[in-house]
């Protein structure tokens, strides 16, 4: 395909597809379950994913499983109450060590932040939150002592910042040059030609279900809005089979501007896990609070936003090299081990500092320094650990 893209028109609305059975709340923030239906296909390219809490199994490590699970988490919290839960804010939803990296700026250098928005929320425990990130920690491979993960969290919280790990340190000290050839090799690698190389592992749109097709054709006159000046070399679809947005539609663009080779990914959005706990706003709503909260206040490289298209919503973003990788899967050495850990904690300050500037912050604090609130929250962790171990089995 071959096409210099200018502003799209208003695109034909088609009735192509099972409608998302949306939340219908009496009032803003009412409690309440969803059941998300995107396609009512059985094949690999239509898939029905139901967010309605319940455990989705996963063979292999707990903590894979875990990754999975948001909904589930979300769903779980709702009745398993303690007095810490009650201050509420903006939340990530999904915190675990894989859903951080180093995002790229515009003007150059590198942060790190949150890189997954899917399941982030308003209105949300801020403990809770961590809760689920304390509870990923504690069943993976790189565990931290409890005691030291909590601290780390209550002194965000109370606005002591810790420094850096050296691991972090060496991510965003690499220069801009080191990025750029990084970010070319990938770009080779996933691509041959004009086209998608076998590495990209797309389908393409032709080779889809006709599900596939029709949304493609649906949604792409507002994706084209959001390429206008490149040009599209190819197009390709896929999924992912793991993770907590396994099954979601992506649609990956080949693209080039300016003698600059770059691939677009539009993957298609469900309701936030959060919303099993609470309703959420609209997604546009929602993803300023998050960005607002737990990206950087800089302008990043590439876009990254959410894009709502009539009753869809997708997530558009640039693939961009990233240089932390803390896969528990990839980790070999005790050097990786110790990194993981170094980086859990302060992940766990990171949030702590990010849920205590927020207006429920004050009382989060004088909560998590309460007498009890430590054996209170361990105990709830063990809950859960103990609840998803038998569901997984």
């Amino acid at each position: 395909m071959k096409s210099i893209l200018t502003p799209a028109r208003t695109h034909m609305v088609m009735n192509i597809l099972t409608a998302f059975a949306l939340l219908a709340p009496a009032s803003a923030f009412a409690a309440g379950e969803v059941c998300t239906t995107i396609f009512g296909a059985t094949d690999s390219q239509g898939v029905q994913l139901k967010i309605d809490g319940t455990w989705r199994k996963y063979d292999g490590s707990l903590f894979m499983a875990f990754r999975a699970n948001a909904p589930h988490f979300w769903n779980w919290l709702r009745d398993n109450q303690i007095p810490l839960l009650q201050p509420r804010g903006t939340v990530t939803g999904d915190p675990h060590i894989q859903n951080f990296g180093d995002v790229a700026l515009k003007d150059g250098g590198r942060k790190y932040a949150l890189i997954d928005v899917d399941d982030s929320g308003m209105n949300a425990p801020l403990a809770g939150d961590f809760l689920r990130y304390f509870v990923g920690n504690q069943i993976s491979p790189f565990k931290v002592d409890a005691k030291d993960l909590f601290k780390a969290y209550v002194d965000g919280v109370s606005g002591k910042k810790m420094d850096k790990p050296d691991y972090l340190k060496q991510v965003e000290d690499k220069s801009d040059k080191d990025f750029a050839d990084r970010q070319l090799k990938r770009i080779s690698k996933l691509s041959n030609g004009r086209n998608f190389s076998p590495d990209a592992e797309v389908t393409p749109i032709p080779n889809t279900s006709a599900e596939i097709r029709a949304l493609y054709e649906q949604v792409l006159p507002a994706f084209q809005n959001e390429m206008t000046g490149y040009e599209i070399l190819d197009v390709g679809y896929r999924t992912k089979d793991s993770g907590g947005s396994q099954g979601l539609p992506r649609f990956w663009f080949l693209l080039e501007k300016k003698g600059e080779r770059h691939v677009f990914e539009f993957k298609m959005e469900t309701d936030p896990a959060t919303a099993l706990y609470t309703h959420q706003p609209d997604a546009l709503t929602r993803f300023k609070n998050i960005a607002d909260t737990y990206r950087p206040s800089q302008e990043v490289l590439g876009p990254y936003k959410f894009l709502q298209i009539g009753d869809k919503v997708f997530l558009l973003r640039e693939r961009l090299y990233s240089y932390v990788n803390l896969d528990p899967a990839l980790m070999t050495a005790d050097k990786d081990k110790k990194d993981a850990q170094e980086m859990s904690l302060y992940i766990a300050n990171k949030m702590g500092l990010a849920h205590g500037q927020q207006q429920m912050g004050g009382e989060l604090k004088k909560r998590l320094e309460a007498d009890g609130a430590y054996d209170s929250f361990t105990s709830l962790a063990v809950q859960y650990i103990t609840n998803i171990s038998k569901a997984n089995q």
